[in-house]
């Protein structure tokens, strides 16, 4: 007894050392950080266990019996907190998959994004849940199983940061209007600091006739994905004072009571 007694202590400073031996051998290996502290606190737990069930055998103990009754209690704590296992399990996927990294702007769940905006900036990546502020400033808690079950879109990429824009307007259907549209449309992505050239430059394309205008779309490449609406916005408001000044007219439709007084010639019927 006393011979066990003196062994035990034994394993006490030998966990230590594989513990530190195996946080030494993570850091030389390009480890997401989230993912080694997963295993670190894994490994740690199966030594201590593995530790525990020696000093047992030592001491004359049933470690097989121990082994299954354990067994039996971490089957029935795995179905009492099912939720929790496979939010872990989508955590270690995510961590290791990197569909999205701390910082970068992502596509909330639509039945969350439907609520505090669309998007939202990654914030924190844990096992069980990731933390998104929204771009409406809501920081939201969101469990790992929901950012997998379906595609993860990712404006922020960091291999791949460009983003395309599209504007769509409609024009009246006269050839001297059109190409005055054209020439004031490339004038003001030409002059836009936050529109890149790359992949592609600036480019407008006539994409057909409508209803009552021609369809014209405007199609231009960003850097970053926070520059996507607020340049959206400059080029809609220029386009709205330059066509007003150089007497651009954007198409509208044209609504006749028939039972007033209205000269249908003016109109052009």
């Amino acid at each position: 007894m006393s011979g066990c007694l003196e062994n035990f202590p034994n394993g006490i400073p030998l966990i230590g050392v594989i513990k530190a031996y195996m946080r030494k051998l993570m850091d030389n290996v390009d480890f997401d950080e989230g993912l080694e502290n997963f295993l670190y606190r894994i490994a740690g737990v199966a030594l201590w266990a593995l530790v525990i069930l020696t000093a047992a055998d030592e001491f004359g103990i049933n470690v097989t019996g121990l082994v299954v009754g354990l067994g039996f209690i971490g089957l029935a704590v795995a179905f009492a907190a099912q939720d929790t296992v496979e939010n872990v399990i989508a955590g270690v996927f995510i961590i290791i998959d990197r569909p999205f990294r701390e910082g970068e702007r992502i596509l909330l769940p639509k039945n969350l994004g439907g609520t505090y905006s669309k998007w939202g900036d990654v914030t924190y990546i844990g096992l069980r849940t990731t933390r998104v502020r929204s771009t409406d400033g809501v920081l939201l808690t969101i469990p790992n199983k929901l950012l997998t079950k379906d595609a993860v879109a990712n404006f922020s990429h960091s291999s791949d940061m460009e983003l395309r824009v599209r504007i769509r307007l409609g024009l009246t259907a006269t050839w001297s209007n059109v190409t005055k549209a054209e020439e004031i449309v490339k004038d003001i992505a030409d002059n836009h600091a936050d529109i890149v050239s790359k992949p592609k430059p600036p480019e407008v394309v006539l994409r057909g006739f409508g209803d009552q205008e021609i369809v014209m779309e405007i199609r231009y490449y960003v850097d970053n994905a926070r520059k996507m609406r607020p340049s959206k916005s400059f080029f809609v408001t220029e386009i709205l004072r330059r066509f007003e000044e150089e007497g651009v007219t954007l198409a509208f439709p044209v609504r006749v009571n028939m039972n007033s007084d209205v000269d249908l010639e003016g109109l052009g019927f």
